[in-house]
């Protein structure tokens, strides 16, 4: 009676095999959580500008640069949002730079006119002229999928590992810290 069984030869063939179509589908399975992260992140400072236009039009001007959970107190207590809107980039990474200041959130802020010069012209020159195309206005944005400095901006074109951070056009307004506007301080 002759017993059937695999030689060497086929179970090394079959683990060869499995290991090319690991090497295949790993690495694209990254770049889909990195695409759905952008995604993700873009919508999400999309919401942001449309909730800073209903604030606009209720209260008549931007509650103002702040820094970290303050800088969404003012949606979230008259309504427009449940909770702060979290950067995906930021999650877990505590010991990240940026982190510190904006706690993992979408950050919103004023480009002035000598920062804009310095660093936004020459950094982000698309951004730049987007910025002045639009007035000036505040700008949204997430730290994206690698840091590699203030207001280099994240390319898709230069592949999903590019760094930069991910930045959107906000709304106009002056927005003056401590100028006594509605929901400064959480509720």
């Amino acid at each position: 009676m002759k017993k059937s069984a695999f030689t060497l030869i086929e179970l090394l063939i079959v683990v060869a095999i499995i290991g090319i179509l690991a090497a295949i589908a790993v690495p694209n399975f990254m770049a889909a959580r990195v695409r759905a992260k952008v995604a993700r992140s873009l919508e999400e400072q999309r919401v942001y500008r449309s909730i800073q236009q209903m604030y606009m039009l209720d209260v008549g001007d931007l509650p103002g640069h702040y820094d970290g959970k303050e800088e969404h107190c003012p949606y979230i207590n008259l309504g427009y949002i449940s909770s702060p809107l979290r950067d995906p980039f930021m999650e877990h990474k505590e010991d990240h730079p940026a982190f510190n200041s904006q706690e993992g959130m979408y950050h919103s802020t004023h480009i002035t006119e000598s920062w804009a010069e310095r660093d936004v012209k020459v950094l982000n020159r698309p951004l730049y002229d987007q910025w002045t195309g639009a007035g000036k206005p505040y700008v949204i944005y997430g730290e994206g999928p690698g840091f590699c400095g203030a207001w280099v901006a994240y390319d898709t074109s230069n592949g999903l590992q590019s760094c930069g951070i991910i930045v959107g056009i906000g709304i106009r307004g002056k927005g003056i810290p401590d100028s006594g506007l509605l929901g400064r301080k959480c509720n």
